[in-house]
């Protein structure tokens, strides 16, 4: 207890040295709100990944400073903004409200002293468990660690759940929305296909809703039963096929957001890194795929497929951690369009997609690689988009359809705006 109270001290004298040496400028302090003797539970780390975002977003280039410290009374992170005190006070209160995790944080404002809600006549923060004042309820311990806890696990698998749903169902619509499409459906047109259109992608994508908060939820419990996804992915898969009317738009994408969504939901609930993921992901596949490939007989597409070329799709990938996707590259200094664009053509540039493969040849798929790595190569899609636009016709005209590569565009999507909220190794080596 002692070493928490020198810790709370120490970062009290932290926060005076840097009011101190920032005249007309605000400081803001972020930890996590967090009960007991242990201040840097792992299931809270992400929390303050989260808000540090939302802060940023907020005051932009007014952050001059910003860095995170390691405490025993709570890691924190401190913020020096160029803005007016009380102005970064408001902001700082309608984050705290505006979000559900709002509760499990504290963003702290000071300028010469410290900014209080009351200072902006704001109605002061009620308690996690009950509907009294938060800081009433805490002088007179009103509640257990054992409730607080329990109310703050709720609050995390609830928020967890939803936001990572919304964030599966847009990365799918940000797939489908994608044009030039290269023979895939679209907004626009249904590409190569008959049999679907873009209304039977969106009948599929609102079938699949229960199931991807189901791969979720599997996530935030501590379970080991890699054959109950197979279950779960399973009957999302009879689910789509009823919406569909036994159409197959994204069987593929189920198997992927099964391995996928519960391992990320753990990784950001244990503060775990994309190494964990890589290997989770392994573990589950070898799993649920068991000895598929020594006891297969040529039933299915993708069957045929192994056994006359030796290409395993996506359970080869699965296999491998889904290395092809922790390992692209981000195009992070491309624009929205192109860099989605880039995505697509990066994973048909390296995918042995055997989508392609259905109703053509291993020469088609060649081929395709080659197309694709010859635009990235020469500036990609910002700098080649009538040719990408002539090329996506020409596959539409071929019946060419590379959907292996449409699935792995949405979980690439899904990482790079969820990566955020994992465990990083800062120069220090240490994770936050």
């Amino acid at each position: 207890m002692n070493d928490i109270l020198d810790a709370r001290e120490k970062r009290s004298k932290h926060i005076e040295e840097l009011i101190k040496n920032n005249d007309y400028k605000t400081i803001v302090v972020l930890k996590a709100n967090v009960p007991g003797i242990d201040k840097n539970i792992s299931k809270m780390r992400f929390i303050c990944n989260f808000f540090n975002k939302l802060l940023f977003d907020s005051f932009s280039d007014k952050i001059e400073e910003s860095k995170r410290i390691e405490s025993l009374d709570g890691n924190y992170i401190y913020y020096v903004i160029n803005e007016e005190g009380n102005i970064v006070k408001e902001k700082t209160i309608l984050i705290e409200d505006e979000n559900r995790l709002g509760r499990l944080i504290d963003i702290d404002v000071y300028n010469t002293r410290a900014i209080t809600r009351e200072d902006v006549s704001c109605e002061m923060r009620t308690c996690l468990v009950c509907d009294n004042y938060a800081h009433i309820c805490a002088r007179s311990k009103a509640h257990t660690e054992a409730e607080i806890f329990e109310k703050i696990d709720y609050i995390i698998d609830e928020f967890l759940t939803e936001f990572l749903t919304i964030k599966t169902i847009k990365c799918i619509y940000a797939e489908l929305d994608l044009f030039p499409k290269f023979g895939l459906v679209s907004r626009i047109d249904s590409g190569a296909h008959s049999d679907m259109d873009y209304q039977t992608f969106v009948q599929s994508t609102l079938s699949l809703k229960p199931y991807i908060k189901s791969f979720i939820e599997y996530g935030l419990q501590d379970i080991d039963n890699p054959l109950k996804l197979q279950e779960i992915g399973l009957n999302a898969e009879k689910a789509m096929f009823e919406a569909t009317n036994n159409v197959n738009t994204q069987k593929g994408l189920i198997f992927l957001l099964g391995l996928f969504l519960p391992v990320i939901t753990r990784a950001i609930l244990h503060n775990k890194d994309v190494h964990y993921m890589k290997k989770e992901i392994r573990r589950i596949s070898e799993t649920v795929i068991g000895e598929y490939y020594q006891k297969i007989t040529p039933s299915t597409h993708g069957d045929k497929i192994f056994l006359n070329y030796g290409l395993k799709g996506v359970r080869g990938e699965a296999l491998n951690g889904l290395n092809v996707l922790f390992e692209s590259p981000s195009f992070s200094n491309d624009t929205d369009e192109a860099r989605q664009m880039n995505y697509l053509m990066y994973f048909m540039s390296v995918l042995d997609d055997t989508t392609i493969l259905h109703h053509l040849h291993i020469e088609t798929l060649h081929q395709v690689q080659k197309d694709m790595k010859e635009i990235l190569k020469n500036g990609g899609y910002e700098k080649n988009k009538d040719l990408v636009h002539m090329v996506s016709e020409s596959y539409k005209n071929q019946g060419i359809s590379p959907g292996g590569s449409a699935d792995m565009f949405v979980l690439k999507m899904m990482y790079e705006e969820l990566k955020y909220l994992l465990c990083e190794n800062n120069k220090n080596g240490i994770c936050l």
